[in-house]
């Protein structure tokens, strides 16, 4: 019935039992349990029938009313439906992002409450790679306790800044920037999210705003030590990279792939927070 070839059962895949089930008439089990995945149409796997009765049994298949994140993966389902009750104390940004991307053409996500509260998962706190102390080729780990969601991480002491969206930034004038953001009904900005450039690298702007009526992008980059000549260097190395981009400062009228946004400290390490609002309310302000 079945052709001799190389084959495995992978994690996610989904089957139906086939043949050998038992009869109401039938007194003995079967041998072996035959079954059919919808990955490998027309090939079939035994398994052997004691492997799922005893309390020494080892079932290499479990019913499938519902998967797990990880046991969907490589699954390829046409369509996968999401549940995530509210609370879920399990669920980070990795977690959310695999959930939602096992599937071909359609995710369905049923959700307990607002669906806007999955939002916060973009942010550091909710990264579980994020509070992975592993600094195998840097200084040792600094860990900085956290009160978040009403309990306790930890994360590196390069994140210690705390906003009012409840992001944690590297420095005191972040925390200036993305307040006055906020303030202003500028709410869905996003914190050094990846932005591959000419140069091959991939950078990380502070701060990312994609205003949703024009789809026009702005990346805000603020300057805290052009004072120290390494790093004038390597914000005008930057700089090059984001022209090369057609990323072109505000001043200039922006470019064609977004605009961008430059701020610095003064010599003395201050900011000017009202400047700040100001440049905000000319640029972004809806």
């Amino acid at each position: 019935m079945y052709p001799d070839r190389d084959s495995y059962v992978a994690n996610g895949d989904v089957g139906l039992v086939v043949g050998n089930y038992k009869t109401k008439k039938q007194k003995k089990l079967y041998p072996v349990l035959e079954v059919e995945f919808t990955s490998q149409p027309t090939y079939g796997y035994s398994f052997p029938v004691w492997e799922f009765s005893g309390e020494d049994g080892t079932p290499p298949l479990e019913l499938a009313y519902a998967l797990t994140v990880h046991k969907t993966q490589g699954s390829e389902f046409g369509t996968t439906f999401v549940v995530l009750p509210n609370p879920c104390w399990l669920l980070s940004r990795e977690l959310l992002y695999t959930a939602l991307t096992r599937q071909q053409a359609r995710v369905v996500i049923l959700h307990q409450g607002d669906v806007r509260d999955l939002r916060r998962y973009s942010r550091e706190t909710h990264s579980d790679i994020a509070r992975r102390l592993t600094n195998l080729f840097g200084k040792k780990p600094n860990p900085i306790a956290f009160e978040v969601d009403g309990s306790k991480r930890f994360l590196e002491d390069r994140l210690i800044h705390r906003t009012k969206r409840d992001d944690l930034v590297r420095s005191k004038s972040e925390v200036i920037i993305a307040n006055e953001l906020l303030a202003q009904g500028i709410d869905r900005y996003e914190y050094e999210a990846e932005l591959k450039l000419p140069d091959g690298r991939t950078h990380l702007p502070d701060f990312t705003i994609v205003d949703d009526d024009t789809g026009e992008r702005y990346y805000w980059e603020h300057l805290g030590l052009l004072h120290n000549p390494e790093y004038a260097a390597r914000w005008e190395q930057k700089l090059a990279a984001y022209r090369a981009a057609d990323i072109l400062p505000h001043e200039e009228g922006g470019g064609a792939a977004g605009t961008l946004i430059a701020t610095r400290d003064d010599e003395a390490g201050g900011i000017d927070a009202k400047a700040i609002a100001e440049l905000i309310a000319e640029v972004l302000a809806p």
